[in-house]
């Protein structure tokens, strides 16, 4: 569907008392998968994937082993499958032999690997993976020699083969890849670090993956004054970004970033200092169409806080590449851990054995996930009532109009109106029948039906009474 982002180009004559709103997810409180074998015993994290694929969802995350030198980050991708999403199982594989018995690691050996599955390539090439690779990094694959993003690609998603011994693109630590309907190719979320606002900040850059062919990365979300403001309201001293999960909607994207709040003292160079102690909360983003600046939703609230994660009241959490769906709900999966950002750490980045013997008696992580209904992120609100027009341009077929919405205060109702090319009414506000209740996707329906006829352009306006209204699709009639 497409989402009814603020600033949207299509859409005009606001009227009446409309608020833009973002939804609250709900977290699942249990964990759906935790640290119980010798291969994730150290820690589970879903720097990595969940994906639904041939009527199972299947899941690829960050594995800590229990021999990890608590030294260099891990490249230990594991992967688990599920028909729920809540029960999962650990498959051994027989591909990467590790520890004392089967296991379930791939052999994709890179640090914050995550997949996508790309329709137009061909089954050798079915499942593509990014990742940070770099020598010394426990369990990387034996080719890596030099630091870097580097890309990868696998005929079922467990035995991996590199696209190039050398990296495709510079990098920090955290790299994150969909695969994007909309625009019939894959979207990349990189973290980088360069000096901003007098420190070394990690920022996101983004790039795109068309053909087989993956681009340049360029800039797309720098944290900013207002970041370090809401820094200091939540007893925090600055603000950077540390990753970001990613949800296509339409031509648009939805991002998931992490924000990383930032604890004194910082590290690195005495003139341009490096965050390393903090805790992070997730905030939605968005780019309304290929090639659009990003924006932060107004008042960038917290979309899914920290200390709701039972685990992670005190410590850290980050998300899955991407969102998944199950029924008629969307899952963004989320990692937690006990312990903040650098924990362990002295300020000049040196391990403490002192703490990492305390991590390993009493850290604690696991994953779960965040839900909501399919495509109710963000949208309007009418308090008591409102009005908007939806540009829908040429309808090339005959088409039916479906609306996400829900009802907030009784006897609300949305209805629509259809103008065609020229300005003639194919429907009227007077005939359509009220949608009321709560739907992920009602179609619109009139005394005179249900169809918009193809035309040069069409304007759909809504009128919301005590309603939400979050995103629209036009479905060709069969």
């Amino acid at each position: 569907m497409e989402l009814l982002f603020e600033s949207r180009t299509n859409l005009s004559g606001f009227s009446g008392h409309l608020n833009f709103v973002q939804y609250k997810p709900r977290i699942h409180q249990e964990p759906v998968l935790q640290p119980d074998t010798f291969i994730d015993g150290a820690g589970v994290s879903i720097y990595g994937s969940v994906l639904s694929d041939a009527g199972r969802l299947r899941m690829w995350y960050c594995a800590v082993p229990k021999d990890w030198d608590y030294q260099h980050d891990m490249s230990s991708i594991a992967y688990a499958e599920s028909d729920d999403g809540i029960r999962w199982t650990k498959p051994a594989l027989g591909v990467l032999p590790h520890g004392p018995g089967p296991n379930n690691l791939t052999d994709l050996g890179l640090h914050s690997a995550t997949v996508f599955i790309d329709p137009q390539s061909p089954p050798s090439h079915r499942y593509r993976a990014t990742g940070c690779g770099y020598r010394g990094l426990f369990l990387c694959r034996p080719e890596i020699t030099e630091s870097g993003y580097y890309t990868a690609h696998s005929a079922d998603g467990l035995r991996w083969t590199l696209d190039s011994a050398t990296p495709r693109w510079q990098s920090a630590d955290v790299i994150t890849s969909v695969y994007h309907p909309g625009r019939r190719g894959g979207v990349t979320a990189m973290k980088f670090t360069q000096r901003c606002m007098r420190m070394h900040r990690r920022s996101i850059h983004t790039a795109e993956f068309c053909n087989g062919v993956y681009s340049e990365p360029v800039s797309a979300l720098y944290a900013d004054e207002f970041d370090d403001i809401r820094a200091a309201t939540r007893g925090f001293h600055s603000c950077d970004y540390y990753g970001m999960g990613m949800l296509p909607a339409g031509k648009g994207t939805v991002g998931f970033l992490w924000n990383y709040w930032h604890e004194l003292p910082y590290t690195g160079s005495p003139t341009c200092p490096f965050a390393l102690y903090g805790t992070s909360d997730i905030t939605l983003v968005y780019q309304p169409a290929p090639g659009d600046r990003w924006f932060h939703i107004p008042g960038r609230p917290i979309f899914v806080d920290h200390t709701d994660v039972p685990w992670a009241h005190n410590g850290w959490i980050n998300s899955a590449s991407n969102v998944v769906e199950v029924g008629d709900e969307h899952r963004l999966y989320l990692s937690g851990s006990t312990t903040s950002h650098g924990f362990s750490w002295t300020p000049d980045w040196k391990s403490t054995p002192k703490w990492v013997e305390w991590l390993k008696r009493h850290q604690t992580s696991a994953i779960t996930f965040a839900r909501w209904p399919k495509w109710r992120l963000f949208g309007f609100e009418s308090d008591p009532e409102g009005s908007f027009a939806i540009n829908l341009g040429r309808v090339e077929r005959p088409s039916e109009l479906h609306i996400n919405y829900e009802i907030i205060k009784p006897e609300g109702s949305v209805r629509a109106e259809v103008q065609t090319d020229g300005g003639a009414k194919a429907h009227s506000f007077e005939d359509c029948q009220p949608m009321t209740g709560d739907s992920v996707s009602a179609r619109a329906a009139w005394r005179t039906g249900t169809l918009i006829p193809a035309t040069p352009s069409a304007v759909v306006s809504l009128k919301l009474d005590n309603a939400r209204v979050y995103a629209y699709e036009l479905k060709p009639a069969d």
